[in-house]
């Protein structure tokens, strides 16, 4: 194998604007670093840096395809073990290992707060302590911009027994009980309670009215029609519109069948009639009763 035996001579220039000649190598003298000329770059090539051998980088156990002279390791969690000439570093983190982000700790897929007198972790408005999710300023809620949304069917609930939503403000026509709807036009009011619930006036089943019963122990088995009496005194004018929306000063109950049985007499009350008698039960029809 044929070789080339080279002969120094000492050079007083800069390496890095000098053109060595083809095929010629120069030692940097300051940097230890061998380079070989072109007859056209300035400072040739660099053929090592000095000062040392290359290094094989492994990855776990696995050879780099390209080498190196120096590693430089930083951070938290970095460990060099290894008294040969093979070195291990080990960086924890990825293996259960914490790394800190100021007062924050990450560790695993936990993000907790390093300085105890800090309450949670703060995401621009928005504090996480434990499992509770709260508003460092004063802004009313938590705005969603999207459905929320749960994981799994019919399996999470939405408060508890004894940490109930105070109001649900719905839109119409939105309220789904497993299928069953329910919905609203923005009036009436339904209330519910052990006695029974209160529906708004003229309630329906299906078309059809709902029948009203009296409100006396008599004619609670009975069917009757209530009839709003409205008063003015005069004072002021209005339509009959603006009449019929007001609050009417009595409501008459009036029998809502024909029959023979007049609702006060039906209602053990008694009503005296212009001859002094009391009105009685009678075979006969009465037409129009209260």
């Amino acid at each position: 194998m044929a070789f080339r035996k080279i002969k120094g001579s000492f050079k007083n220039r800069d390496i890095t604007t000098h053109v060595l000649e083809d095929t010629y190598l120069a030692h940097d003298t300051v940097t230890g670093q061998l380079r070989i000329g072109d007859g056209v770059t300035p400072g040739g090539t660099l053929v090592t840096t000095g000062g040392s051998s290359s290094l094989t980088v492994q990855d776990e156990g696995t050879s780099l395809d390209t080498s190196a002279t120096t590693l430089n390791f930083v951070g938290d969690g970095v460990e060099v073990t290894g008294s040969g000439a093979t070195k291990t570093i080990t960086i924890s983190g990825g293996g259960g290992g914490s790394s800190d982000l100021g007062d924050l700790q990450i560790s695993g897929s936990k993000l907790s707060v390093q300085d105890s007198s800090s309450v949670g972790v703060g995401i621009e408005n928005i504090r996480i302590a434990g499992n509770t999710f709260s508003i460092d300023d004063s802004a009313d809620g938590f705005n969603f911009d999207g459905h929320l949304i749960p994981t799994e069917n019919a399996t999470y609930d939405l408060g508890t027994e004894n940490k109930r939503w105070k109001t649900a403000f719905l839109a119409s026509e939105t309220l789904d009980i497993g299928g069953a709807t329910i919905s609203s036009d923005g009036t009436g009011t339904l209330a519910i309670s052990a006695t029974g619930a209160t529906l708004p006036e003229d309630s329906k089943v299906g078309t059809s009215k709902i029948t009203l019963l009296g409100n006396t122990a008599k004619t609670g088995a009975r069917p009757i029609q209530r009839v709003k009496l409205f008063t003015t005194d005069g004072s002021s004018t209005l339509t009959d519109a603006q009449l019929l929306s007001s609050t009417p000063a009595k409501v008459l109950e009036f029998n809502a069948t024909v029959d023979t049985e007049p609702v006060y007499t039906q209602a053990g009350q008694t009503f005296t009639l212009s001859d002094g008698s009391a009105l009685a039960s009678q075979d006969e029809v009465t037409l129009f009763q209260f």
